[in-house]
């Protein structure tokens, strides 16, 4: 699953970079360089995206680069900052397939329509989990809002 990450350089001239996830409050980090920032921001991003899917949490709909951009630039308006010169803003991919824990299944038979399922697989690829957690998550993120 991709999310776009803010990159900010440091204004110390050190060439680090902090990374914020607008989408994601709490989701940070910090590199020595832009190659070590894109690193870790993927590594925060994972471990992230895996605990919210560990804890049931319903994961929120990534924005757009556009998106993040805007959020950003409001925040620091309402915060009495500017942005800094140089920031970026970069789709960063969460690899959660290790972090997804393997509990006693039951097999289940269903049957769906073709672009449902269409769907499914579409989503499966671009979050790394199979059909049947992708098909978990969204049972479990309905079931939860169900009940709220």
């Amino acid at each position: 699953m991709y999310y776009p990450a803010t990159l900010t350089p440091y204004e110390d001239g050190s060439g680090r970079y902090s990374i914020t996830f607008e989408d994601l409050p709490g989701c940070v980090s910090q590199g020595e360089n832009l190659e070590d920032a894109l690193r870790m921001a993927q590594e925060a991003l994972t471990l992230h995206i895996g605990s919210m899917i560990e804890d049931g949490d319903v994961l929120p709909p990534p924005s757009s680069l556009e998106e993040a951009s805007a959020k950003n630039q409001k925040l620091a308006g309402e915060e009495g900052y500017a942005v800094a010169r140089g920031t970026m803003y970069q789709y960063v991919l969460a690899d959660v397939r290790p972090r997804v824990k393997k509990a006693a299944s039951v097999n289940l038979s269903i049957s769906l329509k073709p672009t449902i399922l269409q769907g499914i697989d579409a989503m499966a690829e671009e979050m790394g989990l199979s059909r049947s957690g992708v098909i978990a998550v969204a049972a479990r993120d309905y079931i939860q809002r169900m009940q709220n």
